[in-house]
């Protein structure tokens, strides 16, 4: 009978013990700490760093840069709609083809080798700008030190003077270098691209990249058609002959004056400094203000580039 107590008891404190125990795990577990879990598929297993969600990659196969259709198809299945862009609701991707597809021509519908190629061409006018504008901006800031009476660094001096060899602007005046590194509207860009290539379809558009018509000369010295290896060459070339080239001095005076004048670039007022671009003279300037009214380029002047570097895709020949 005595022995009974005392092994009931014993069981007794070792059930309360086992019941604190209990207790205290429970209490543990709802105090919101951390518990193990397996992972799930509703789970995404890729870590959230800074409160971003995990980068989105635009897929586009090289296969479906060498077909008008397919290519078309890749833009919608990415979301590359351009009049969300023209309205200002999304960025534009980071899509850089070398080159425009080889069948652009025999797209059924002409709206569809319009919209393609403004597709394809649009976001590397933006990467060429982004590149002129990210030089600007440190001229910018330069000239800003400068009239505070600040000493610029060796490697400041170095750089200056490498830009200025580049834009072909011997005094390295930091003024006149303003002049000449800014950006091309990309409405016009756009239309002198359509004007020169018919909307992509010229043969030295789609054989050699030459989308707005520069010539060159060849090894021999014989001047003809310039050869690309990208688009992204093409534009760049581009857009330093207006930045550069004596024939545009008009063009970079106007540029400058309407940033002084208006805070901003208006490209059909612009466009009237391009008369020496093609013998038409002014019927081409004409013609460059038809195609920007008639397609709302304008809209495309405030578009930006996706900044997800792994939105970029470099598409080869």
């Amino acid at each position: 009978m005595h022995h009974k107590t005392r092994t009931s008891l014993c069981n007794g404190v070792l059930l309360a013990t086992l019941a604190m125990f209990v207790v205290g795990l429970f209490a543990l577990v709802w105090s919101g700490l951390p518990s193990p879990r397996l992972p799930s598929a509703e789970t995404p297993s890729a870590a959230v760093a800074h409160g971003s969600l995990p980068p989105v990659t635009y897929a586009i196969r090289q296969s479906e840069t060498r077909d008008a259709q397919k290519l078309s198809a890749a833009f919608d299945r990415i979301g590359f709609d351009l009049d969300a862009v023209s309205q200002g609701y999304i960025s534009v991707p980071r899509v850089l083809l070398a080159s425009l597809p080889p069948n652009l021509d025999r797209l059924d519908a002409m709206d569809g080798r319009r919209v393609l190629f403004l597709r394809t061409l649009l976001p590397v006018v933006l990467h060429v700008n982004a590149e002129i504008g990210a030089d600007r901006d440190r001229l910018l800031q330069i000239r800003a030190r400068m009239a505070r009476g600040e000493r610029l660094s060796s490697e400041e001096v170095q750089w200056i003077l490498a830009l200025a060899d580049a834009y072909d602007e011997p005094g390295a005046d930091v003024d006149m270098l303003l002049r000449k590194v800014d950006v091309i509207p990309p409405s016009l860009a756009l239309a002198q691209a359509i004007e020169e290539s018919g909307w992509g379809t010229s043969r030295i558009a789609r054989e050699q990249n030459a989308i707005f018509g520069q010539f060159g000369q060849d090894a021999s010295g014989d001047w003809d058609y310039r050869n690309f290896s990208s688009l992204t060459e093409a534009v760049a070339a581009y857009a330093h002959n207006l930045n550069t080239h004596r024939a545009y001095r008009e063009f970079r005076q106007a540029r400058a004056r309407m940033r002084t004048q208006k805070g901003e670039i208006d490209a059909v007022d612009l466009a009237a400094t391009l008369h020496r671009y093609s013998e038409r003279g002014d019927d081409y300037v004409s013609s460059l203000r038809s195609i920007i009214r008639a397609n709302a380029l304008e809209a495309f002047d405030a578009a930006r580039l996706n900044l997800r570097s792994v939105a970029t895709i470099v598409a080869s020949k």
